[in-house]
């Protein structure tokens, strides 16, 4: 009795103990801010690389305030939610999720995901693997009043690369940790169209069934699916691991923060491995221009530039996803690479390196 009485207890007060992150700041973004704030969370990561513009405040409230367009959206949501709710430790990220160290991700009680594009999703689906953190992803149907809830119960069970089919899987993961090659990633589509109601309602019920699962320590995989246009609908169903999605399919290798050179963090024979390649060197196929990036190759293939003439035309010369402790570079710091503050490095036995080009 004890136990049912203290589980209503924590799904009743909702968040306001926990630290949560919200990736994704857009109309669904906006409306999890609000109701986590109701609910008293007592610290929120805010995640989003975009700055507002125009076209948000149709859809996104907190974006309407004087002086919020051309300014970044976590940096807006932090500064307003802070005045709502002072009680919450809001914080602001203005980076893709793949860009914040995982040291600020690691023990959240849950990643509420807001983001419409695969790619993002399976890279949040990563970091929860390997961090062994629920996720609460809310999505909105592009063509009609629909939407899901979905729970990722962290390592253990089904997440969002165990829903893709293993084409769009393989595609995806070929996108971010391929070899270098000539820079470009295909069109991804993205941009919900959607009401700020369904927004707000997906919201709703991503904190609501989110502080449920979370309460009870739900293990296994599952998502609510709606449809409020005729037919009206609501449904939950279970969600399987897939034994065929690489994030589930090898024992973790261990984590462990480099504060200084990477070859302080190593013993002989070490690696230090990190999870999206960054790119070292790069040639403009145009002017013949060479220079260093140091940002990860897959953001250099979405949207990087000649810093001579402004080609789109790249060739990675040079991508690394690791450091082997006797190698020159080793005395670097990662810093130096372009790697995130605070983050996070598998240790493993090296190993001869194919990043190189």
């Amino acid at each position: 009795m004890q136990d049912s009485v203290s589980l209503q207890l924590k799904i009743e007060t909702g968040f306001h103990d926990r630290r949560v992150a919200v990736v994704g700041l857009g109309a669904l973004g906006n409306e999890l801010v609000r109701l986590l704030g109701l609910h008293g969370a007592a610290e929120v990561l805010l995640v989003d690389p975009d700055k507002v513009e125009p076209s948000n405040l149709a859809k996104c409230a907190w974006f309407c305030a004087p002086g919020a367009v051309g300014r970044p959206k976590a940096e807006v949501l932090a500064e307003l939610a802070r005045a709502w709710f002072p009680r919450t430790d809001w914080q602001p990220v203005a980076a893709e999720i793949a860009d914040v160290g995982w040291r600020r991700l690691q023990g959240r009680d849950v990643l509420f995901c807001g983001v419409d594009r695969d790619s993002a999703r399976l890279e949040v689906a990563r970091i929860a693997t390997r961090l062994d953190l629920p996720v609460c992803d809310g999505g909105m149907n592009t063509t009609g009043a629909a939407g899901r809830v979905s729970w990722y119960p962290g390592r253990g069970g089904a997440c969002h690369g165990c829903r893709l089919s293993a084409a769009r899987r393989r595609e995806l993961l070929r996108t971010w940790s391929s070899a270098a090659y000539p820079c470009g990633v295909p069109e991804e589509p993205g941009g919900w169209t959607m009401t700020p109601a369904l927004a707000s309602i997906t919201a709703a019920l991503q904190v609501h069934f989110g502080a449920i699962w979370l309460g009870r320590g739900e293990p296994q995989g599952r998502s609510v699916e709606f449809r409020l246009d005729a037919p009206l609908r609501c449904e939950e169903i279970l969600l399987p691991l897939n034994e065929a999605c690489p994030f589930h399919s090898a024992p973790p290798l261990r984590l462990v923060p480099v504060d200084g050179p990477f070859r302080d963090a190593l013993g002989p024979g070490k690696e230090a491995g990190w999870e999206w390649p960054v790119c070292l060197r790069a040639r403009c196929l145009d002017c013949r221009f060479e220079w260093s990036p140091r940002i990860r190759a897959v953001r250099l293939r979405r949207g990087g530039a000649c810093p001579r003439c402004g080609s789109r035309r790249l060739l990675e010369l040079e991508t690394r996803s690791s450091i082997c402790a006797g190698e020159p570079m080793a005395a670097l710091e990662p810093a130096a690479l372009g790697l995130p503050p605070e983050h996070l490095y598998s240790i493993r036995i090296g190993r001869q390196r194919e990043e190189t080009g």
